[in-house]
């Protein structure tokens, strides 16, 4: 009788054992991959955004929109008309004149509050983003949170709602090479000590109290963000990474200026936006 050659039980074990530990050597260095694929889709979006507000602020002669004064204050879109002369006239960031330009919102918003894939980042949920605009944000809301902080006329902001540095480091009247106008969301939400970022060794943070959290989400007070894209006054975008390190201020010292260097201050009063 012939007899019959195949695998030992022993040879099947080595050749498993080399593909688990090809696979552990692999994916690291694929999932790097990803996440920078990730980050510079992002970045681009961003750069997108950029782009809208050039040919927004061409139109406009030259006036740049303001940026939002959060949870109340003033009136949406314009500032009031007793405010001191530096107000007056001025646009907050708004849908209605920005959106002609970029399309990331329904034209029909107002009424069906329906956003594009421009509102998110590549490493957070589409869908989720875009439901979270339409159920919560803007009925609740006269502006709109997305993944993407806008930062300009910073110099308009009171004292007490920014860092010390903020009104140099931020976009004031006019655009700057050296000065941020907009930047992937970094925010504390002090209601329900929530951080938001749109990259982290975890995944994306985006949670809110009595609604759905995705999936790989990380919770006050160990944060684990890696960085965010920001755009400048000329239209260039740079990534701005995390020290693992230092990484996010806790909710007892949130507002801590340079809490990771030049460029990392805190914009707002409630909710705190980094940049």
């Amino acid at each position: 009788m012939k007899k019959r050659k195949g695998f030992t039980l022993i040879e099947l074990l080595v050749v498993i054992a080399m593909i688990a530990l090809l696979m552990a050597i692999l994916m690291p260095a694929l999932r790097k991959a990803k996440d920078s694929a990730r980050r510079i889709s992002c970045g681009s979006r961003l750069k997108q955004w950029g782009s809208a507000i050039q040919m927004h602020l061409g139109d406009n002669d030259g006036k740049l929109m303001a940026i939002v004064k959060k949870w109340g204050g003033n009136p949406y879109p314009h500032y009031i008309n007793d405010e001191p002369q530096e107000y007056r006239g001025v646009t907050m960031w708004n849908i209605a004149d920005i959106n002609p330009y970029l399309g990331a919102f329904s034209p029909n918003y107002i009424n069906d509050g329906v956003a594009t894939d421009m509102v998110t980042c590549p490493t957070c949920s589409g869908k989720f983003m875009q439901e979270w605009i339409k159920q919560i944000n803007w009925p609740n809301h006269d502006f709109v949170e997305f993944a993407y902080s806008y930062f300009g006329r910073a110099d308009l902001l009171d004292d007490d709602e920014c860092g010390i540095n903020t009104k140099k480091d931020l976009v004031g009247k006019t655009l700057s090479s050296r000065r941020l106008l907009m930047a992937e969301i970094l925010n504390l939400d002090v209601s329900d000590s929530a951080y938001r970022y749109n990259h982290g060794r975890g995944g994306w943070s985006w949670n809110e109290m009595n609604y759905w959290n995705p999936s790989n989400t990380n919770y006050s007070p160990n944060p684990v963000a890696t960085g965010r894209s920001q755009l400048f006054g000329d239209g260039h975008v740079e990534w701005k990474t995390i020290r693992p390190e230092r990484n996010l201020p806790v909710m007892e010292n949130r507002f801590v200026d340079e809490w990771d260097g030049p460029g990392s201050g805190w914009v707002g009063v409630g909710d705190i936006d980094y940049y």
